[in-house]
């Protein structure tokens, strides 16, 4: 093992995704010694290298004008939404959005130079920009480098969150961090006041865009470290836009912000039947599953239509989500002239959802003193679903107000202690497979975690019989192949660690899904059938205990007694399919 190279800072940024990149600009711009470490490359990999659209109003929104925009957020998200902090996202977003306009990001703009506001998926009210979301990071990039107050550091994952009090889960303050360089496995101990984690969603590997490194190793830091998680029932992702069984692009909201149709083999539009508020607008979990009732009620194959879509507005799409445009050009698609077939999926993990993780207050605050998390690697309290296309301003708005606050909260404590034995815990752990024998390697894993997720009794049809076996299995990989891990560089070594945090992760996200005993949003319970706001109006808490396996779970009512936007009582069926 490499000698360890040590740093400090008043705020450790892990992740360099708009969260990130604000929070340590912001930080910095109050005085703040800051550091960004960033697994991969800043601006060549994570969610917002392909995010197309952003929440933008088009106008600065007034305290008077906000009941229908919340609104908008609270039905999108099946009533969950934490309303306090969706009044302070809209109201912080267009200063966020300008903010990126004074440093360059190139916005669309129609044919005289004025901003292109549009409405994607989710939108009735509020508007978004579009930007590929790959230029918007480089522009980032440039800002982070050109600040004398943060250090980037890149091609090192952030494996271990370190504690205070030398114990995980912790019973006092965040202290810093342990990282990996990637290609050389020099290990890292970053001690800091505070620490922000912007890590993006967690998934399988399924060679999703450029995301396929986001697996929940920010996700597993905190929960050891004894963050307290919400929404981890919710934990599932979806897409639809597997095309012709042969290619798959992001680009999704984008879609159908430009009003392309979802067709049967009849020729019908079908999504009303199953989101008569959204219809087409739907969110990409609810898409993915209409599609996969039509196919299983015979009136599928299921098809994307483009052929009343203008010129222009493919231009636009393929200006903000270029890897379609490419797409289509690399598999003789015309969208003139041609329907492409839809191959929906459903897998265990965060990314459609972005509402499972640390549970946050409205600056981004853990219940871990010192501890703070922005964007996709937190509970979302501003979209329970993927309905809206509100998580990279969501993510700039928490990351903004997270720095601010940590800057402030490292004016007024000392360094904390960094312990030398949990370092080496945390490197023992983490090296542990580079010490095996040929056994078993990470992929080996990943095929077995998709043979048990992707099960039609447990991705479509859940209820409490499927997910006991869907825990059963995964503990089992979990305890009997990990062990047996062997990587023979650092390569596979990274990979081992992603496929043991990602186990952790839908472990528990199955663990959640067996206590809520209700059907919404993400979460279809064919044992219950039913949205169910009599009795779950309410947030599962889960936090890691010390010597179990078991999460300690609480409970959280939504305080709709003060809240503007009220929930309707009663239960509200399915639309889906039960067999």
């Amino acid at each position: 093992m490499e000698e360890q190279i040590k740093m400090s800072a008043d705020l450790l940024v892990v992740g360099g995704g708009i969260g990130g990149a604000h929070a340590a600009l912001r930080a910095a711009e109050l005085g703040a010694e800051v550091i960004l470490v960033e697994k991969a490359v800043v601006a060549r990999a994570g969610p917002m290298t392909f995010v197309h659209s952003q929440f933008a109003p088009d106008h600065p929104v007034t305290e008077d004008e906000l009941l229908p925009w919340i609104e908008e957020f609270v039905l999108g998200a099946n009533y969950m939404v934490d309303q306090d902090w969706v009044k302070q996202f809209v109201l912080e977003s267009y200063g966020r959005i300008q903010q990126q306009i004074d440093w360059g990001v190139p916005y669309n703009t129609d044919s005289s130079g004025q901003l292109k506001y549009a409405k994607v998926r989710g939108q009735k009210v509020s508007t978004s920009l579009g930007v590929d979301g790959r230029v918007n990071m480089e522009i980032l990039r440039r800002r982070l480098k050109a600040s004398r107050r943060v250090t980037l550091i890149e091609k090192v994952a952030v494996v271990d969150l370190l504690t205070s009090d030398g114990i995980r889960p912790t019973n006092a303050d965040i202290s810093g961090a342990v990282g990996i360089h990637v290609r050389t496995g020099q290990p890292h101990v970053f001690q800091a006041k505070n620490v922000l984690l912007n890590t993006g969603p967690w998934y399988p590997k399924m060679h999703f865009a450029f995301a396929d490194h986001c697996t929940g190793e920010g996700h597993g830091a905190a929960w050891r470290a004894g963050a307290e998680f919400a929404g981890m029932e919710f934990a599932q992702f979806a897409a639809w836009s597997y095309f012709n069984n042969e290619f798959f692009t992001p680009g999704q909201a984008k879609i159908q912000g430009i009003g392309a149709h979802f067709i049967n083999a009849a020729g019908e539009c079908f999504m009303d039947r199953y989101d008569p508020v959204w219809g087409e607008q739907s969110g990409l979990f609810q898409v993915a599953r209409a599609i996969m009732t039509e196919n299983i009620e015979g009136r599928g194959p299921c098809m994307l239509d483009f052929r009343h879509i203008s010129q222009a507005d493919m231009e636009v799409l393929y200006e903000v989500s270029p890897s379609v445009g490419q797409a289509f050009k690399e598999f003789n698609i015309d969208p003139s002239k041609d329907l492409l077939e839809l191959n929906p999926f459903v897998v265990v993990g965060s990314g459609t959802s972005g509402s499972a993780g640390p549970d946050i207050g409205l600056n981004g605050e853990t219940n871990i003193d010192g501890l703070y998390a922005a964007g996709w690697c937190t509970s979302n309290p501003t979209a329970m679903t993927g309905i809206n296309g509100g998580g990279a301003t969501a993510s700039a708005v928490g990351g903004y107000r997270a720095g601010e606050h940590a800057a402030k909260r490292a004016d007024s404590i000392d360094m904390p202690q960094v312990h030398d034995d949990q370092v080496k815990q945390s490197l023992d752990d983490y090296f542990k497979p580079m010490r095996k024998l040929r056994q078993v390697r990470a992929a080996d894993i990943w095929m077995k975690i998709g043979e048990i997720t992707t099960r039609t009794t447990f991705s479509l049809y859940k209820t409490e019989e499927s997910i006991d076996q869907a825990i059963h299995d995964l503990c089992d990989l979990r305890d009997e192949m990990v062990p047996k891990i062997y990587a023979p560089d650092y390569h596979e070594l990274e990979k081992a660690s992603e496929v043991r945090n990602y186990l952790d992760m839908a472990i528990l996200a199955c663990r959640a899904m067996r206590l809520r005993t209700e059907s919404r949003g993400e979460l279809f319970r064919a044992d219950y059938p039913y949205m169910d706001n009599d009795n779950w109006l309410k947030w599962i808490i889960l936090r890691s205990q010390s010597g179990s396996d078991e999460p300690v779970v609480s409970y959280r009512e939504l305080p709709y007694e003060r809240w503007p936007v009220k929930a309707p009582p009663g239960r509200t069926p399915s639309p889906y399919l039960v067999k």
